[in-house]
């Protein structure tokens, strides 16, 4: 299939095209502010198999750009290259390629070998831009704030368009031109570096965090909401003063309960409908049974029946597939045969199929791709657990649980280049370069 000919898709892909020479050749802090925002687009159009044209722009934003970014930041020393949690990462990346010798998917494998590395490269790019005092916590509020705005753009005058559809009859989801889930895992992130970032005082916190809230209810994402409701309620416990946490955590409360009301009544739906996805799930688990379109419920039941599918085989493989797995991308066999109606071939992307990346990992590649993956995940805790006294490190600690909740229910591993994993990065970033000020360092061109 071609990329999508959505309008949406066609203004990312425009957008991209117009800031990759701010990229290029711009002094280094706009150029990595333009390649942050650049993650907000997707050139595919969300649920749309690759073509090879659009699949080039998407490996230009998520290899080409940041591996130029690093070679003009060079000279400049990394932690994170030298940890155990980025060796083990490669590791990883080298077997899931490895594993196109025997999978059904070969050139998944090979893709997804190459977008691990990538991810790796593009969290030693912004180490680089951290130290060299072009990334600091102004610009990351300035990128957050424009991946808002591209939000209200695509969500206001894009709305038919593919990237927040949420279902026939529901108000579209809050996102920027990615799909709305990836979009979520940003908006989390960037609850845990507003929690922990020192500058801007009270009022500016209270005010982001309100915001982004107010974002995550509109996007309707369980998963994420969930996760960042987590590291707000763990910064309630442990920072004061206390009365003022409690009364952000009330606000957020209300925010999530009347954001997506108010948008049902602009969306003009019925009065029994619910607002979205949040409260369909609410009313799901309340009155014990789900709308007729599954709308609540649904998505749980579909994906827990695919999770016990690929357990099943993964459980009567024999040994050669407990240790060294089925290979990459083979769960989208396992997706087709029991869902043959949701997952055809012409458009199946084998990995974004199981929305579960322990079991992918597992069922894919076997007990030693669990063990290092187990390994860096470890290793990241520890990293972030032995530098607690520091901020950043602790919007890195506190962003964990939600990373674990996504872990559980999307898929992460396969988002290079994109805002799934940008958040993430930039979090541990910052806990790496934390040794220098952040925000008190003269730029650099």
């Amino acid at each position: 299939m071609t990329g999508s000919s959505e309008l949406d898709a066609v203004f990312a892909r425009w957008l991209l095209l117009a800031l990759a020479p701010i990229v290029l050749a711009a002094p280094l802090r706009w150029a990595v502010a333009a390649w942050l925002l650049m993650t907000n687009l997707d050139a595919t159009g969300s649920g749309v198999a690759s073509h090879a044209s659009v699949g080039w722009l998407n490996a230009l934003k998520a290899v080409a750009l940041p591996a130029w970014l690093m070679v003009r930041l060079r000279g400049v020393r990394n932690v994170i290259p030298t940890g155990w949690p980025g060796r083990l990462w490669l590791a990883l990346a080298a077997w899931a390629g490895l594993s196109a010798l025997w999978s059904p998917y070969p050139l998944a494998a090979l893709k997804l070998a190459a977008g691990m590395a990538a991810i790796l490269l593009a969290l030693v790019t912004l180490e680089r831009a951290l130290r060299r005092g072009v990334l600091d916590d102004r610009t990351i509020l300035w990128f957050l704030l424009a991946s808002i705005l591209l939000a209200l753009l695509q969500t206001v005058l894009f709305g038919d368009g593919s990237f927040g559809y949420a279902g026939r009859g529901m108000p579209q989801r809050f996102t920027s031109f990615v799909a709305a889930q990836q979009f979520a895992a940003l908006l989390a992130a960037m609850v845990c570096w507003t929690l922990w970032t020192p500058q801007g005082g009270e009022k500016r916190r209270t005010t982001l965090l309100l915001a982004l809230f107010a974002a995550l209810a509109a996007n309707g994402s369980r998963t994420w909401t969930l996760g960042a409701l987590v590291a707000l309620g763990g910064y309630v416990l442990i920072h004061r003063p206390r009365w003022l946490n409690l009364a952000r955590a009330a606000a957020v409360i209300v925010i999530l309960m009347s954001v997506p009301a108010i948008r049902r009544g602009l969306h003009r739906q019925p009065t029994g409908e619910p607002p979205n996805r949040l409260t369909a799930t609410a009313y799901a688990l309340v009155r014990g049974e789900d709308r007729a379109d599954g709308m609540g419920l649904g998505t749980a039941r579909f994906r827990l029946r695919l999770y016990q599918g690929v357990w099943d085989a993964w459980r009567t493989g024999g040994w050669k597939g407990w240790l060294i797995g089925h290979g990459t991308g083979s769960g989208a066999q396992v997706a087709q045969r029991l869902f043959p109606y949701a997952y055809r071939t012409e458009s199946l992307d084998p990995n974004r199929v199981v929305h579960n990346e322990w079991l992918r990992v597992g069922y894919e590649l076997g007990g030693v791709g669990l063990l290092l993956w187990l390994g860096m995940l470890g290793g990241l805790v520890h990293f972030a657990w032995s530098r607690r006294a520091d901020g950043s490190a602790m919007a890195l600690l506190s962003y964990l649980p939600a990373l674990v909740l996504g872990l559980s229910a999307e898929n992460v591993i396969d988002g290079a280049g994109n805002v799934v994993t940008t958040g993430l990065l930039v979090l541990v970033a910052r806990a790496a370069a934390r040794q220098q000020c952040l925000s008190q360092r003269p730029g650099s061109s």
